[in-house]
This record gives structure tokens, sequence and C-alpha cells, in this order.
């Protein structure tokens, strides 16, 4: 096998085109196995206390042997180090047991025998609470344990699949809805609302009827959304309209018509990939998105999430919630407890780490996480 050195361009450019499109995994599963004498690899989700598998991207391994790792084999020998093991660690499964003993169990004659499976180098990409992410290279145990060479690969590997997977976890919150869940779209305290090209609203989950009531900021009559006021009614349909010609994302705020409190509308357009993949449900007609959030029902995203997705410190992370909901700088340095100044530094690095440059961006990118959490999945190091 040729020496190896870095990681080809090429192949980092399929592992971060994976975040859009999973089927690509399967592609860069296969040239990190070639380029390392190997049978194939896979990147697998595991929730061990439920027993669960949400996701599975196969690199050239059996479906079959899958499955029955699914059905019997969640807890197995290489499994037992997993309380043990931080994000990042490579382990070679030779270091958890021996090959003589790995043979005796049924493990190894229900799953990897099948496969010719002798050896693995694993990597653990994401670990929240009883959920992880791993990275899987597998050999024969003719090929033999891994060399220094790829060994180093996959140490070099490690933080550009992370950051793919992570990524993934994150868009937008379309899985859900792609899988038809629309039950879980009730489960949200904010207001979620789908509307197609004649601006009329095809989806509202339970939190947007709500919001639409008689007293309420907002009207929902005959699938078509207005507001309590003509003034903010023509500025919501100037931000509808400018999402239908494709325009990113909008905001703007409404105040409640008793006790003046803001709800605050993101208005996102949906791009013709996500069009496409609403074909399945009948729904290619759908371009828009609103998220409405009101400042009586907290998204309540767990600070932790957003530290560990982004890298924010606690300080970053409290005022990127709070920047999110709408609050303006001097509203956060009061709730925060702090000077205006920190939290206009905070926000710029804030801002850095997050990819986004203004306070709209960063509350959609918060409502989207918000939605990962309520739809039942695991937080944005699950799935």
């Amino acid at each position: 096998m040729p020496r190896l050195t870095e990681p080809p361009d090429k192949l980092l450019d399929l592992i971060y085109d994976a975040a859009t499109e999973e089927e690509l995994w399967t592609w860069a599963l296969i040239q990190i196995a070639d380029m390392t004498g190997s049978l194939g690899g896979f990147v697998i989700g595991v929730e061990f206390r439920a027993r669960l598998v949400p996701f599975l991207f196969n690199g050239r391994m059996s479906e079959e042997s899958h499955r029955t790792f699914a059905e019997r084999h969640i807890d197995n020998p290489w499994s037992k180090v997993k309380n043990d093991v931080t994000v990042g660690k490579l382990i070679q499964s030779d270091e958890i047991v021996s090959l003589p003993d790995l043979k005796r169990t049924a493990f190894f004659d229900e799953v990897l025998r099948p496969q010719g499976l002798a050896h693995n180098a694993m990597l653990t990409l994401a670990h929240k609470y009883d959920f992880y992410g791993v990275f899987n290279i597998c050999r024969s145990e003719r090929q033999g344990p891994f060399e220094a060479d790829a060994l180093r690969l996959f140490t070099q590997l490690y933080p550009h699949l992370r950051r793919s997977l992570l990524l993934g976890f994150r868009l937008d919150g379309y899985r859900a809805l792609q899988r038809a869940e629309f039950h879980v779209l009730d489960r949200l305290s904010v207001g979620i609302l789908l509307l197609d090209r004649a601006a009329k609203v095809v989806v509202a989950n339970a939190a947007a009827h709500a919001m639409t009531a008689s007293d309420g900021p907002l009207r929902l009559r005959n699938c078509v959304l207005t507001a309590f006021s003509q003034t903010h009614s023509q500025r919501l349909g100037a931000l509808i309209g400018a999402a239908m010609r494709g325009m990113p994302v909008g905001m703007m705020s409404i105040p409640h018509p008793i006790d003046g409190r803001l709800f605050t509308i993101l208005i996102s357009s949906i791009r013709s990939r996500d069009i496409d993949r609403f074909g399945d449900l009948g729904m290619r007609n759908v371009t828009a998105m609103l998220v409405i959030h009101d400042p009586a029902c907290p998204m309540e995203i767990p600070v932790e999430w957003i530290m560990d997705a982004y890298g924010l410190t606690l300080a970053e992370a409290r005022v990127a919630l709070c920047a999110a909901s709408g609050a303006t700088i001097p509203e956060a340095a009061q709730r925060l407890n702090v000077s205006p100044n920190t939290i206009k530094t905070h926000l710029r690095r804030v801002f850095a780490k997050t990819g986004t440059s203004r306070q709209s961006e960063l509350a959609r990118l918060m409502a989207s996480i918000a939605l990962l959490k309520a739809s039942g999945s695991s937080p944005p190091d699950g799935r």
C-alpha cells in the first residue's frame, strides 16, 4: 500500500458534500477504505438505552449484517468501551478484545464472520447523553490490523468527518417534514407555517393555530395569513413576497394586541433542492416557511447544545440565545447583568463561530435547532 500523506482535496469535498447529500457518505467511506486497503466502512448512530440505530451510512458493508446488529447485537464486545471513549479518540478493535476471544462470541458469528470482518478502527464523532455517532473502517483477518499511516489518516480526517456529520444534523429542521412526521410539529412551542407558491398556508402546527386565534397578533382565514393591523399585514405580505422570490430570510416583530409582547416572525424561502425533497409528500409547491416565536413560550434550547455545536463559551451561548429571542443589545445586557459592550463583544464572536452576520440569521439558526430538539431526535451531536 503506498504511503499516505494528507487527505486529498477531492475526498474532503466529498465528505463535506455528504452533509447535504447523505448518499455521498457511501462514496466517501469507500474511498477511505480503498486508500487504506480495507474492506469498507460505515458511520452509524446508536442510542444504546433505547436500542435504536437512528441512521447508518454504509460504504460497501453488508446491510443484512447491519440489520442483525440492530436487532440483536447493539451491546457487543466492542461497545463495552463506549462509556470510556471521548469524542475524537481513535480506537482499534484489537485494543478492546483479542481476535481469538472475539471469535468465540455470537457477535462475531452473526455479524462479523458473514462479512469476513476481523479488525475495525473506530472514531467517535458525536456523543451526547446515550447517543453515539461512530465512524468505522473494517478489515479482514487477511488484511490484518491497521498500519501507522492508515491510523494517521483517520486522525487527520476526524475533524472533517465530525463537522460534516454535525452540519447534517442542523439542516433547518426539514428532515422531520421529509419523513412526513407532521405530528412532530404540534409538539413545538414555536409556530410553524408552510406556504405554497400562491402564498397560501398548506401546513400549520398547533402553536401557529393558537397564535392565529381571534385574540392573537395574527389571523389565518381561508389559508391566508394576515396580521391584526393593516400596517403589520402589509409588512408581512412584503416579506412573504420576498421569500417567494428567493430571498433567504426576513424578520419582523408584531405586538400582541392585548399585552403588547412582541412576537418574532422569521420568513425563510425554501431552496429548490428542498422543494424536490417535498415531492414524495405531494408538496412540491411549498416555497416558504414561517417560524413564529412567542416570548411567553420560550424555545428552551439547552445552552449546552449551542456550546457543543459551535464551540461557544457559556457566556457566548447565553448571549446567542438571548439575541435570538429578539432582545436588543440593551435588553440583553439587562437580562444577563453585563454591560452592552460585553454583549457586543460576545455577539461578534458568536457571529464568527456560527457563520452568521446579523441577529436575524442567528435567530433563524436557533429556530432550526429548536426544531431538531423537538422532533424527538438527539441533540445536535445526535440525530
